[in-house]
């Protein structure tokens, strides 16, 4: 079987020092990935920031932002029997990039946020366009209140 596992978070830029992101560490999808590698399957890892190591027997993808997971898993997902998404995608990024370093202002700043693309979603939408193969979805999100 054919595995592709999200892990960790992303990042979107404000400018070119600051950004938005969560306290993701990647633990369950690395975890995930690795038991699917011993249980002799082919896994590709997309993974945000993270400090661990990728499981040895795993082919590792980098990426920065959610754009950059958008475009790994869905190249990817035709290939892939499994999907297992546990990556903590940011919803949504600063709507301009400020090149260099933002410098201080005012008081107070307001960023204005756009909606990034739902890559569970869009898999979704994928799915129910195939006539034949498609691979199972898997797809977690953490909640902060009432999380059983």
């Amino acid at each position: 079987m054919n595995y592709l596992v999200t892990a960790g978070p992303t990042r979107e830029f404000i400018d070119d020092v600051r950004y938005i992101s969560n306290l993701s560490s990647g633990r369950m999808g690395y975890c995930i990935a690795e038991a699917a590698v011993a249980a002799g399957h082919r896994v590709v890892l997309v993974s945000g920031p993270v400090s661990l190591a990728p499981p040895p027997g795993a082919q590792a993808v980098q990426v920065i932002s959610a754009s950059e997971m958008y475009d790994a898993v869905l190249t990817r997902a035709a290939e892939s029997d499994i999907i297992v998404m546990c990556a903590a995608v940011a919803d949504y990024r600063p709507a301009v990039r400020i090149r260099g370093k933002m410098k201080k202002g005012p008081d107070t700043l307001r960023i204005e946020l756009t909606r990034t693309p739902d890559i569970l979603g869009e898999l979704g939408r994928l799915n129910r366009q195939r006539a034949r193969r498609r691979p199972w979805l898997v797809g977690f999100a953490l909640e902060a209140e009432d999380p059983f």
